[in-house]
């Protein structure tokens, strides 16, 4: 595979093309499939708790790269999710919840020198998805208890459509 089909333009496109090709061989990455974009497990522990699916490890890490067209799509956990900002644009982290006016809460995660919070965490059962304001951001994901992928549920875009109608243009953007 190549990085850069699609890419959203940028002032020098082939500089950025190469710098996120970079990223990728540094840092190892790999496609992350369905969801999308690419990441690498950095951790997966060797503790045993007690979690809402039974017995599992504690805790797994996660690097992860998106693309301005390689976006985090709507998914949902059975886990609490934290992202820790590391590299690039900030990141829109959107949540559908129909309590809230629009139907959707977003999260701006970036760097404290923008003014902006490096953490955050989604709670278990939120449905949820994100992307980079420009062209690519790195960052990191940690689930506990660790991520399995019996605690991941790809969403449905009629479905979301459904239960969150104010919120079409995001769904239709992450699904």
């Amino acid at each position: 595979w190549k990085i850069g089909r699609g890419m959203a333009a940028e002032p020098d496109h082939h500089v950025l093309e190469a710098r996120v090709q970079k990223l990728v061989e540094d840092l190892q990455l790999e496609p992350l499939e369905p969801e999308g974009g690419f990441f690498r497990r950095t951790h997966y522990s060797s503790t045993q708790v007690q979690g809402p699916d039974g017995d599992g490890q504690a805790l797994s890490a996660i690097l992860y790269l998106m693309l301005s067209d390689n976006v985090s799509k709507l998914h949902r956990l059975t886990v609490d999710e934290a992202w820790h900002f590391y590299h690039g644009s900030p990141v829109t982290i959107v949540e559908l919840d129909s309590s809230v006016d629009g139907h959707v809460r977003t999260t701006r995660l970036g760097s404290v020198e923008l003014g902006l919070c490096p953490q955050y965490t989604v709670q278990a059962g939120t449905w949820f998805g994100a992307f980079p304001e420009g062209a690519f951001a790195l960052v990191g994901c940690t689930c506990g208890p660790a991520f399995e992928f019996k605690h991941f549920e790809m969403a449905v875009r009629h479905l979301l459509l459904d239960t969150y109608p104010e919120a079409e243009q995001l769904i239709k953007r992450l699904s």
